[in-house]
């Protein structure tokens, strides 16, 4: 209730009472049960000092339990008499104090009218106070109503939002399920009830309409794995633990499918039921996909083996070598079991001679970061020597830095041991043929030894003159300097083709190379009447070869050419040796001669091993001629000349086409 109320249904009562009564003061006090401020109003001045009264009287008796009068009450001529009369219980209600100047004031009458006057005052003020109170319930519950409808509203929308929620993610469980090919299902140990997701129905190639149960999951599991399946799931049973394992499934049509089940032991109620809460996941794919990798790496596996190439993959950063293949550690000699061996360890299986310039040539390609190709020699614990050859690329990160190396190693010890028969084979033809220009070298060396000699001899009669002639002193010294040279150069050619050397790949002038071998023919073309031409092109590209061993081819036509003119009386004996650009097969070398010819059933085999044309002869000169072109890269072949005699010829591809494949790659 308002304090203007309040003070109206107070002010009410005293103006009530003043002209009711005709009353010179009236003062009406109302308390507030509920413990507000008390409302006082005062009406006439004929007691001014009520105030001052009602304080000491409170201040004296502690209370106000009954009503009292007060006499004599005045202010000069006029006195008054007055009555304070409470209201409630120790004037809880308030009070009523009224005065008047009848001398009879206050009668029986004017004090019942006073008390009841009092307490409809109060009666009136109580029933506002629960008016009021009342209202202001209404308003509260009012409120409260729309504070639980709003509430109501509000939760609504949160279960709406909830449950669209819960669907979406139910939808996006369901999707993630399809896509995984992961099912999700529930089973009550105590009841056998199983609950399957969508995807378990789809796993197991059921209808979602059927109950699954657990005698159904045995059934469709594969008859070789029933047993053990059933042992596990009693095993997890009875000893209440989470379960991870595989197995497969016998579909209807004959299909297996393997699965793999994540089982937890969920949840165990007082009464002591088990449930578990399984994932299902068909792993069929992965196991094929495992196959297939298996087998691949059977087959790599194999396949290195039977090649002697090993795989391998290291970090230069931190000096380990993260990967080896299985056939990497037989070349290498190292145990599989102990791993990859650190770099400080694989150096020193390298061949001390070797060891350097490989840790060179692995430094300048982390360096530059390039690919590297190196052979070195490694010794095997038991002292064996191996030849190897090994190819790395480089792996870059981010920062364009080398992170990683792979590659490959080969075991070419077998491979290279042909190559040095070949070579030795090569160098005993060269020695033979060597023998069969015995006379024609002792003819091109005796030549400018005989030049020295007579030089010499016409030098010491210059000398002996009076007086000496010094100009063709000087002249005979300059011939005998000159020959000197020649018959050195002569020596020096036939040494080459005689020493035994590993093969080199220098850049030929292959016109210059031709030049060189008829020099050293020279006499024995001449010995044997043999007329020699040349046609040699100029601005040949430079091919990359060993000079010595196409030479000896060159040596090789040259001779077989004269021999098989020197047996035959008709014509002219004429060899012609020429040179041309052969576009993209690089340089063709021709050997061209007027002799019998070549038979046309024996020119497919003219280069094989044994197959010779010659009485004696023994069928390997050019069969030697041919592996040392193939060798460069290059062909040879014959065909039959017009009018006669036979025509040899072999190409030598230039540099950028002769680059082996081994030259290709890293370290």
């Amino acid at each position: 209730m308002g304090r203007q109320r309040a003070a109206a249904i107070a002010a009410g009562l005293a103006d009530v009472l003043v002209n009711s009564l005709h009353l010179d003061f009236a003062f009406v006090r109302l308390c507030d049960p509920n413990g507000g401020a008390a409302v006082e109003i005062a009406r006439g001045s004929a007691w001014p000092a009520f105030p001052e009264w009602l304080q000491y009287h409170l201040a004296v008796n502690g209370r106000l339990s009954h009503r009292e009068i007060v006499r004599d009450i005045g202010n000069g001529a006029q006195r008054y008499c007055g009555i304070v009369i409470p209201v409630g219980v120790n004037a809880e209600g308030g009070l009523v104090a009224a005065a008047c100047n009848h001398a009879d004031f206050p009668t029986e009458i004017d004090q019942l009218l006073l008390s009841v006057a009092a307490n409809h005052g109060a009666t009136a003020f109580r029933t506002a106070r629960l008016v009021d109170d009342h209202r202001r319930a209404e308003e509260a519950i009012r409120v409260s109503e729309q504070q639980l409808r709003k509430a109501r509203d509000e939760l609504e929308t949160k279960v709406a939002e909830r449950t669209a929620e819960l669907q979406r993610s139910e939808a996006y469980l369901a999707e993630a399920q399809r896509l995984s090919h992961t099912g999700s299902l529930g089973w009550d140990v105590s009841s056998g009830k199983l609950y399957w997701s969508e995807e378990t129905f789809r796993i197991f190639e059921c209808d979602p309409a059927d109950e699954p149960t657990v005698e159904f999951v045995l059934q469709r599991t594969h008859p070789d794995d029933r047993t053990w399946v059933q042992q596990t799931v009693d095993r997890a049973v009875q000893e209440r633990k989470d379960r991870d394992f595989e197995h497969r499934l016998l579909m209807p049509d004959g299909a297996i499918k393997y699965v793999k089940v994540v089982s937890l032991a969920w949840k165990e109620d007082g009464s002591g039921s088990l449930q578990f809460v399984r994932a299902i996941t068909d792993i069929t794919e992965r196991k094929h996909a495992e196959e297939v990798l298996r087998r691949s790496e059977a087959y790599l596996s194999e396949a290195q083996r039977l090649s002697h190439t090993g795989s391998w993959a290291c970090i230069p950063a931190t000096g380990r070598h993260t990967y080896w293949s299985e056939e990497a550690f037989r070349i290498y000699g190292f145990d599989p079991a102990g791993g990859p061996p650190r770099f400080e360890e694989f150096e020193r299986r390298i061949h001390a001679d070797d060891r350097i310039r490989t840790r060179e040539d692995f430094r300048t390609a982390i360096r530059e970061k390039v690919d590297f190709d190196h052979g070195y020699r490694i010794v095997h614990p038991g002292g064996e020597i191996r030849e190897i050859h090994v190819i790395g690329h480089p792996v870059l990160g981010p920062s364009g830095d080398v992170v990683e190396f792979v590659g490959t190693v080969m075991d070419v010890t077998e491979r290279r041991r042909p190559e040095e028969e070949r070579q030795a084979l090569a160098h005993a033809n060269r020695i033979t043929t060597m023998g069969q220009l015995t006379a024609s070298i002792a003819h091109e060396v005796n030549q400018p030894i005989a030049a020295v000699v007579t030089n010499a001899h016409a030098a010491l009669r210059w000398l002996n003159m009076q007086p000496p002639d010094p100009v063709e002193v000087r002249q005979a010294l300059d011939r005998i300097v000159s020959n000197g040279r020649r018959a050195g150069d002569v020596i020096g050619r036939i040494r080459a083709l005689v020493t035994k050397a590993p093969p080199r790949k220098d850049k030929l002038d292959i016109n210059d190379t031709i030049r060189e071998v008829i020099a050293l023919t020279r006499s024995e073309l001449h010995r044997t009447g043999t007329l020699l031409q040349t046609q040699l092109a100029d601005g040949l590209p430079l091919i990359p070869g060993d000079r010595i061993e196409l030479q000896q081819v060159m040596l090789n036509l040259i001779l077989n050419a004269v021999e098989a003119m020197s047996g035959s009386d008709e014509g002219s004996r004429e060899l012609l040796i020429s040179t041309e650009d052969d576009g993209a097969n690089g340089v063709r070398i021709a050997v061209r001669d007027w002799g019998p010819g070549l038979k046309p059933e024996g020119l497919d085999r003219l280069f094989d091993a044994f197959y010779t044309t010659k009485p004696g002869g023994m069928g390997m000169g050019l069969s030697i001629c041919r592996s040392i072109i193939e060798a460069h890269g290059g062909r040879v072949w014959a065909t039959t000349n017009v009018p006669k005699g036979a025509v040899l010829q072999f190409t030598l591809p230039p540099e950028a086409a002769t680059a082996s494949p081994e030259s290709q790659g890293a370290p």
